[in-house]
């Protein structure tokens, strides 16, 4: 059984798209789109809980799930562009922060991906790289969660403890004095988004005990469009507001039925390959764009003489947003290529010898 589904790829490139879009737009105050930026990234967290129960159901149910290996193919998958990109922009946080021991213990904590623990919106060396350090966890957990997919009278027991933890965890902070603004750090937890891996794991199983696509390709295509739409729909005025009430069941809904829909699609041919490329670039695509944007916007144009974008024409930025995209685009594929993949599969070799 092959561990791809190129539906899945669309999707991953899609929503990298969607945040990278959301971040650029936003900073150079274009516009504020916050339920894409949201459910953009926890769409993230549903696809990795399938992709892993889909790739690694087998072994689970065959009890021949050999946790360490995973774990360490897991990191390897993780690592080497993050760290490579914590080394780009080290200049400048000592710069920012100084040459601290504090410093020093946030790298640590972001080289080992242990920083999941320790207020990883706080921790963070890279914008977006908080989602890597919740990822982690999930990583930890994905055993015995696996365990209770398998079993499915402990799993729904278990994934509607999940939500009710999951969003008395968001109501909580966002409702708390200061609202979301004040309370990014404590939002940004594990269990402000178990469900939506945990209900990725359940996805995934179910994705590869099924055999036949129940929809066309146009049909699954016309809904995921929909999908978007609605997410797109969601955005409030206020940050936030898209995690509450009917806004906040709506977009936890429309992620898993993306996830689920999409799995279905059989792409062929240069429809194949599209997915393909989508999927290859989403990692660096997340991770880069920022990096591109300041390095840009804060060290090129300053050199060049060149006016802050804030105060460009509505259509000049914009153009600057596709620009970034593509260049990050470009950039997350080479280092995919290149650079990631070789070491995973040089990695596969010995661990397979």
């Amino acid at each position: 059984m092959t561990n791809r589904i190129l539906g899945w790829d669309l999707l991953r490139g899609l929503c990298a798209l969607a945040v990278g879009g959301y971040h650029l737009l936003m900073w150079l105050e274009i516009g504020h789109f916050h339920a894409v930026g949201s459910y953009g990234v926890y769409l993230f967290f549903v696809l990795s809980g399938a992709s892993l129960m889909y790739t690694y159901g087998t072994q689970l149910e065959r009890k021949g799930f050999d946790f360490k290996k995973f774990l360490l193919m897991r990191y390897l998958r993780l690592a080497p562009l993050y760290v490579v990109l914590m080394l780009l922009v080290l200049p400048w946080k000592i710069v920012k922060e100084g040459p601290t021991l504090a410093l020093l213990k946030k790298f640590l904590l972001n080289g080992f991906f242990i920083f999941g623990f320790f207020d990883p919106a706080a921790n963070s060396m890279l914008v977006g790289g908080w989602s890597l350090g919740i990822e982690a966890i999930y990583y930890l957990l994905f055993p015995l969660l696996g365990f209770w997919v398998l079993r499915n009278n402990w799993f729904f027991l278990a994934f509607f403890l999940s939500v009710l933890i999951q969003f008395w965890w968001i109501t909580e902070k966002i409702g708390s004095p200061g609202g979301y603004q004040d309370n990014i750090v404590a939002l940004h937890q594990s269990q402000a988004f178990v469900a939506y891996f945990f209900g990725g794991c359940f996805l995934g199983y179910l994705r590869y005990k099924e055999t036949e696509p129940l929809l066309s390709n146009r049909v699954i295509g016309l809904l995921v469009v929909c999908g978007f739409f609605a997410i797109a729909a969601l955005s409030p005025e206020k940050a936030g507001d898209e995690l509450l009430g009917v806004r906040g069941v709506a977009g936890f809904c429309v992620c898993f039925f993306l996830v689920w829909i999409i799995g279905g699609m059989k792409l062929q041919n240069k429809f194949a390959k599209t997915a393909e490329f989508l999927g290859d670039a989403t990692y660096g695509l997340y991770l880069i764009h920022p990096v591109v944007f300041f390095g840009v916007v804060w060290v090129i144009f300053p050199k060049m003489g060149w006016a802050d974008p804030i105060l460009w024409t509505q259509g000049s930025r914009l153009g600057l947003v596709f620009l970034i995209l593509i260049i990050a685009a470009v950039l997350a594929l080479l280092s995919e290529k290149f650079f990631e993949k070789p070491i995973r599969n040089k990695a596969k070799l010995l661990l397979n010898k």
